[in-house]
């Protein structure tokens, strides 16, 4: 695995030679980021500079770096520390401009947003260099969608959960290019006939370590959503169900979807409805059930890495001591690499909601 650098336009900068740590963390659903610690030289401080494009070649992802920290140990010791996400990231540079009333599934959904407002929007100042859309999958699935002046990367992050499709932004630099592709991770569960199933247990010896968390905390079943309107005049629907201590409910301020459409037609009563309860299905879709399995991966064992087993891929985990097993998709990956140490730890199920998790909940 060797580290290579570029500038924005993908011409070569030059090579990370040695290093004390790189952590590079893959997401399913969202965007991934890196962590990388060397030497503070002149030729790194040159070459690692803000913006600058790190690539590590044995991944299809890279990384742009958006922070560095130098630091002097007790005993002299110079650190360049930078850090920053994945390529994905650039959609955060955007917000939807305008409104966009879309129905159709989740994958040309997102391929409409991120074209209007990155490849091909009204004012060229908008253009995000190099970047095109890969291939269309036609993925099954629906959804009615309003959307208008917000984060783009948050809405397609949003989208793409709540259909379950992963996300990623392809280096191909030979052509030049950044590749937006948008993909399924394999079913892999124990049982079924399609694909060689991953199954991973301490009993098979491919799990060194392994945390378990199982929470309530953030969860909702129920939402009422309401639209447009004051007071009883407002345009309510419920979004899915539950009864009694089962019955987690949320209340979803839904006033930003308009009953008129771009044109300043008006919006069918039935299709607003729709639009009304699309949105109670995304925002119950950020307050998921959260069933999880951490664990550090065994890389010498059963299962090889992104040939057995890939992020996104639906896995069976089993902890017999606990009286657990699941079948559950890989969510993250965290890739450690330090001098005479490469390790992985896996994310099996839905990540505990961060700080800022919880804050983009609220301010949504």
């Amino acid at each position: 695995m060797e580290l290579y650098i570029f500038d924005r336009e993908l011409n070569l900068q030059g090579l990370v030679d040695n290093f004390f740590s790189l952590r590079w963390t893959r997401r399913y659903h969202k965007t991934g980021e890196f962590e990388l610690h060397t030497a503070l030289t002149s030729e790194t401080m040159e070459l690692l500079r803000r913006e600058n494009i790190l690539w590590k070649t044995d991944d299809l992802e890279a990384g742009c770096i958006e922070h560095r920290e130098l630091t002097q140990d007790n005993q002299g010791k110079e650190v360049l520390m930078v850090r920053g996400k994945f390529l994905t990231n650039y959609l955060g540079r955007r917000i939807v401009w305008g409104i966009e009333n879309l129905n159709t599934t989740p994958e040309r959904v997102i391929r409409v947003l991120i074209d209007k407002n990155c490849i091909s929007p009204d004012n060229q100042d908008r253009v995000i260099p190099l970047l095109e859309l890969g291939e269309l999958k036609n993925y099954p699935g629906s959804i009615r969608l309003q959307i208008g002046y917000k984060n783009l990367l948050e809405a397609v992050e949003n989208i793409a959960e709540t259909g379950g499709l992963g996300i990623r932004t392809l280096l191909d630099v030979q052509n030049k290019k950044l590749v937006f592709d948008i993909y399924q991770g394999l079913n892999r569960i124990a049982g079924q006939g399609e694909n060689p199933p991953a199954i991973f247990s301490r009993e098979f010896e491919n799990i060194v370590e392994q945390e378990y968390f199982d929470s309530l905390n953030n969860y909702r079943n129920l939402a009422l959503v309401a639209g447009e309107g004051e007071g009883v005049d407002r345009e309510l629907v419920t979004v899915g169900d539950g009864d009694g201590l089962d019955r987690y409910e949320l209340y979803v301020d839904a006033r930003d979807l308009q009953s008129v459409d771009e044109n300043e037609q008006p919006v069918p009563p039935e299709e607003y409805a729709e639009l009304l309860v699309s949105r109670g299905k995304s925002k119950l879709a950020e307050y998921k059930e959260v069933q999880t399995f951490d664990s550090k991966i065994n890389l010498k064992n059963n299962l090889r890495y992104k040939e057995d087993f890939n992020l996104g891929d639906i896995v069976t985990v089993i902890n017999k001591r606990w009286g657990i097993t699941i079948d559950v998709r890989i969510t993250e990956i965290e890739e450690v690499y330090e001098p005479g140490r490469w390790e992985i730890y896996c994310t099996f199920g839905n990540a505990v909601p961060t700080l800022i998790d919880k804050i983009r909940q609220v301010v949504r």
